[in-house]
């Protein structure tokens, strides 16, 4: 029997908790043409630089992507088993474990830039253009670690509205700071290209803060006790974070990968794939919100014995989520030349974009099916198994990738067409799991943990 607070599974219940999520990730997507706009009128090499650094960036940021994603499972399923005071243990001890793995991310970042990273690079002008990047950029894992944890509340609980404030926030501070500090804007001194990597940091810096405002308001309660996870409950976290941490990690550090095997091609084929870049993002504005919702009803209703439901709001979820992508990219095959157009004036870059285009829609048309599949698996709590099929995807993928960049280097509209070879082997792996699964017996097994 539904509770007076219980998970609501209607097209506009599903919309009010993915909205803000999606809302939020168009407004980062604002930020990242922003970035480029202004890296793009700086220099090629800037652009390029920028790029990869911000890369590596999010490959390492991926650890605590994955825990956040581990903390937004668990505080779903406690919400739905009505324990809100173990989800504030769980949010508490995830604060703790993200303040430690931000400040060990940082570290490996400083490492990592000791020129490791950058002697991979083989033009000159773009490796020194990412090693002065990313050694300010990486002063931006602490804050943006935090806020994962925040969010992960928030997505939890499934009061999404916080993260769309907070991404309002972020988003204007960084833009406006992009204008200021990149070319001087509002009578600001110019930094050049570093002037975006701060823009960045500080943006992410004050989302934070704002974010522990937010929460301080919504959740009194969570400051009138410091207690933590039991050892036993952590070690549920554990089980599901790191398959979830690894996953992340090697899914981003595929993409990055790719983006260092394309350098090697060309600058003109690197230029396009950080705009591609940019037209992906697009896609996952509707998809991050879906998958994200999909990971919290999913463990929300197992949480609450409604697993009778799952299939109807997985439907609804990826009508939602095709709805979304088809209104969000139909120009890649409408108006591609005109998307191009707004990055190169020479007729070689408007055709090379213009056939990538083309070649992404098809890759994210897979992708909205894809993507909720994997998301309802690691949903189930089954994030081991998740690993598995995308251990197996990017292994597929990354060796496509090198044949066709490093072997047999071929036209940059067909190289990208190794992300029909992921996204199908995400889907093709995650189907095969999914229709063997026994949905009335999910509830006695997870409920377990």
């Amino acid at each position: 029997m539904k509770k007076p607070d219980s998970l609501q599974i209607g097209y506009r219940d599903l919309l009010h908790v993915a909205l803000p999520i999606s809302a939020g990730t168009a407004l980062q997507f604002l930020v990242l043409l922003t970035d480029n706009f202004f890296l793009a009128r700086h220099s090629e090499a800037a652009i390029n630089g920028a790029g990869n650094a911000g890369l590596v960036y999010m490959t390492l940021e991926m650890l605590a992507m994955g825990s956040s994603a581990a903390l937004q499972i668990l505080i779903a399923r406690r919400i739905g088993e009505n324990s809100p005071k173990e989800a504030l243990r769980t949010l508490r001890t995830g604060l703790l474990i993200h303040a430690v793995l931000g400040i060990s991310l940082l570290a490996i970042g400083v490492c990592l830039n000791q020129g490791l990273l950058g002697n991979t690079i083989q033009n000159p002008n773009i490796r020194s253009v990412f090693e002065n990047y990313f050694g300010i950029r990486l002063l931006g894992f602490l804050p943006f670690s935090m806020l994962l944890a925040l969010n992960a509340f928030y997505t939890g609980t499934a009061k999404t509205w916080p993260i769309l404030v907070v991404a309002a926030v972020t988003s204007v501070c960084n833009i406006v700071l992009d204008a200021a500090w990149v070319e001087g804007w509002f009578w600001s001194r110019p930094f050049g290209y570093t002037g975006a990597a701060w823009a960045s940091v500080t943006a992410e810096s004050l989302g934070c803060l704002v974010s522990f405002f937010l929460l301080a308001r919504i959740t009194p309660k969570f400051l009138n006790s410091w207690e933590l996870l039991t050892p036993s409950k952590l070690k549920v976290w554990w089980e599901l974070a790191y398959p979830l941490m690894s996953q992340f990690v090697i899914t981003i550090a595929t993409w990055t990968a790719f983006f260092f095997f394309v350098e090697k091609v060309g600058s003109l084929e690197l230029k396009v794939s950080h705009i591609t870049r940019n037209f992906f993002m697009l896609a996952f504005i509707a998809a991050q919100g879906i998958q994200q919702t999909t990971r919290t009803y999913v463990s929300g209703l197992i949480g609450e014995n409604r697993t009778e439901e799952l299939k109807l709001v997985l439907k609804r979820l990826t009508i939602l989520n095709a709805i979304g992508m088809l209104v969000l990219c139909h120009g890649y095959i409408l108006y591609p030349k005109a998307l191009a157009a707004a990055f190169f004036t020479n007729e070689i870059g408007i055709e090379a974009m213009q056939k990538t285009l083309l070649v992404v829609f098809i890759g994210v048309s897979i992708y909205t099916f894809s993507g909720i599949m994997l998301s309802t698996i690691q949903g189930l709590g089954k994030t081991k198994r998740a690993f598995r099929i995308e251990l197996i995807a990017v292994s597929i993928y990354i060796a496509a990738a090198a044949a066709l960049t490093l072997v047999w280097p071929q036209p940059i509209w067909i190289i990208w067409l190794v992300e029909w070879i992921y996204f199908s082997g995400i889907g093709l792996g995650s189907w095969l799991y999914l229709r063997k699964l026994d949905w009335n017996q999910l509830s006695h097994e997870i409920n377990a943990q």
